[in-house]
């Protein structure tokens, strides 16, 4: 499979779907702003985003290979492998999910400083959110399902199904339920993303999905990969909660902010995520999967230096025009423009970790392909206590963006570790990593002397974003002349 084609094909798909489910967030910034109902639903939602992680990340990274391993040597099993996978993955976020709903009011009141109707709507929101939960994990068996058989497409297009459901929804019943419509939106969202997906894992000729309870040999390998896995991944998530707890012991509308910061921070990993990232994993795990491993690893070195080349002066653009961007993505409605700036500065912050970020994903998923899992469950361990560190050192004297500040630098520690140990496993060339290492020093240079000589223009419409703009788009051009995809197959 032309690993670098079919993710160029997807971005303008998922570029518009993204797009689409951007607008769910600023529908909510616009009803809502920045207040005691935004804290409270995204302080709740911080704990299902565990689910979520769970689901889409762990369940989907432990699954891909042993799918893609049944699908070349006795594609029969599959319908039994994926009926496995969402029986038990149903039966466990379950109990996990109503086991955090009804240890919340306890957290709440250690945890946050809100006021008690504060802390009684975040409590409720957990208990609505329980069947989001349900449904993101099994869902996320399909979704993986669907990616390993290369209906690349159809998995791209979901979010912006889901999203339309999502606001509709919410937007209906809003004057019946008030702000309790923004839980059963998001329910009703990801149901349809369920339905979508079975539909198309039918279409892919996978018939007869049930759900089960059976351990054959492919799901024992799921658990066993899992366990690792699904412990790194959600002490890296844990990072969220960690941050969320101490925002709510800022002033109100903290959490808020800090949510809308890292809803702009994660546009590009989320791209990332719906193109490059789903093409390469299912290929690397499919090529593995037949036995080719140095194709693997030339594939491995060629992504990595893809997310460096095109992402850098992305980011760059993203630094030097974070207010603009802020202030497009949500000052409307009840999202004033002092809301804008103050999260455009805590977005500032977020911002060059972004990068590393990019990198330690893609790093991860080579390490699970490498069978190199008890790293993964180590580096977790190591993100949730420095982040927590410097959360506690840096909170104090910066406040919100001290915060934004210690996810950064954990950006760079983890990821930083993954790239490294990785390194043996990569083709001993230096020539091809000098244009992108060339292209991230541009784009840094760029971000700094712009931000020191003219700062952060404010106007959409004004000259100041073009002008900034230009190096950004030139930097872009230069990526795309040196690693343009070339029709090579999986590099």
């Amino acid at each position: 499979m032309k690993v670098g084609q079919t993710s160029l094909l997807l971005v303008p798909l998922a570029i518009a779907s993204r797009g689409v489910a951007m607008v769910v967030p600023l529908a909510i910034a616009a009803w809502f702003g920045v207040g005691p109902i935004t804290d409270a639903w995204y302080w709740a939602l911080a704990f299902p985003t565990f689910v979520l992680v769970l689901a889409s990340t762990s369940l989907g990274t432990a699954a891909i290979p042993s799918l893609a391993i049944v699908k070349a040597d006795s594609p029969e099993r599959t319908t039994k492998l994926v009926g496995g996978l969402i029986g038990w993955a149903g039966i466990i976020t379950l109990v996990a999910g109503s086991t955090i709903a009804s240890l919340s009011p306890w957290a709440l009141r250690q945890l946050t400083q809100f006021p008690e109707s504060t802390q009684n709507l975040a409590s409720t929101f957990l208990w609505e959110l329980v069947p989001f939960m349900l449904l993101t994990s099994t869902g996320a068996v399909l979704r993986v399902s669907v990616e390993v058989h290369g209906r690349f497409t159809q998995v791209v297009l979901t979010p912006m199904i889901r999203a339309s459901v999502v606001i509709l929804v919410t937007w209906g019943l809003l004057p019946v339920i008030g702000s309790h419509a923004l839980p059963w939106g998001l329910v009703a969202g990801e149901a349809t993303q369920f339905v979508w997906w079975w539909v198309q894992l039918r279409r892919a000729g996978i018939r007869g999905v049930r759900p089960n309870l059976q351990l054959d040999p492919s799901l024992r390998r799921v658990g066993r990969d899992l366990a690792p896995i699904l412990g790194g991944e959600v002490l890296v998530a844990l990072n969220l909660v960690v941050d969320k707890g101490f925002a709510g012991w800022l002033p109100v509308g903290s959490v808020a902010t800090l949510e809308f910061a890292d809803r702009a921070r994660v546009i590009p990993q989320t791209l990332m995520e719906s193109t490059l990232l789903m093409v390469a994993f299912s290929t690397w795990a499919n090529q593995r999967a037949k036995g080719d491993t140095a194709s693997v690893r030339r594939a491995i070195g060629q992504s990595l230096r893809w997310a460096m080349a095109f992402g850098a002066p992305v980011l760059a653009g993203m630094f030097i025009g974070r207010q603009v961007l802020i202030r497009l993505l949500f000052e409307r409605g009840a999202f004033t423009r002092m809301d804008t700036l103050a999260t455009a500065e805590v977005l500032a912050w977020y911002l060059p970790g972004v990068l590393p970020t990019l990198l330690g994903i893609l790093a991860v998923r080579a390490h699970v392909i490498e069978r190199n899992l008890s790293l993964i469950l180590v580096l977790g361990l190591v993100s949730v206590g420095s982040n927590g560190g410097l959360n506690a050192l840096l909170m104090p004297q910066m406040g919100l963006t001290g915060l934004a500040l210690a996810t950064t630098l954990n950006a760079i520690l983890v990821p930083g570790v993954y790239l490294w140990v990785l390194r043996p496993y990569l083709p001993r060339e230096t020539r091809p990593w000098l244009g992108a290492i060339a292209i991230v020093a541009g784009s840094l240079i760029t971000a700094t002397v712009h931000e020191l000589v003219w700062g952060p223009p404010i106007e959409p419409l004004g000259l100041a974003i073009w002008f900034a703009s230009i190096p950004c788009f030139a930097l872009l051009g230069i990526a795309w002349w040196l690693f343009r995809p070339k029709g090579q197959s999986a590099a």
